[in-house]
C-alpha cells in the first residue's frame, strides 16, 4: 500500500517520476537479494533498513536465513516516524 501509494503522489508531482522510483525500487531490492546481510539492523532487532537512491524512502526487510528468503515489510518514507519498528 505505501508503494503504490508513493507511485501515486510521484506520478502527480510529475510524468514518469513514478516510473524512476519503482525503477529505485527494483534496483535496490535486487541488491537485497543478492547480499541480504548488506544493509544494517537498527532499533535493537531484527530489521533492516536500506536505503533507495534519490528517494527519501528505505526499504524495511528482515531476513530468514534458514529459507533463504527475504521479507519486505516496508516501503518507508524517512520524514515519517521510525518508532513503530523499535522493539519494545
Amino acid at each position: 500500500m505505501e508503494l503504490i501509494a508513493a507511485c501515486e503522489w510521484y506520478e502527480e508531482q510529475q510524468v514518469g517520476l513514478s516510473k524512476r522510483f519503482r525503477r529505485e525500487i527494483q534496483f535496490k531490492l535486487q541488491i537485497i537479494g543478492i547480499n541480504p546481510e548488506l544493509y544494517p539492523k537498527k532499533y535493537n532487532n531484527y530489521l533492516h533498513f536500506a536505503p533507495v537512491r534519490k528517494f527519501p524512502y528505505v526499504i524495511v526487510y528482515w531476513y530468514e536465513e534458514n529459507l533463504d528468503t527475504v521479507f519486505v515489510t516496508s516501503v518507508f518514507h524517512t520524514k515519517r516516524n521510525p518508532e513503530k519498528f523499535e522493539s519494545k
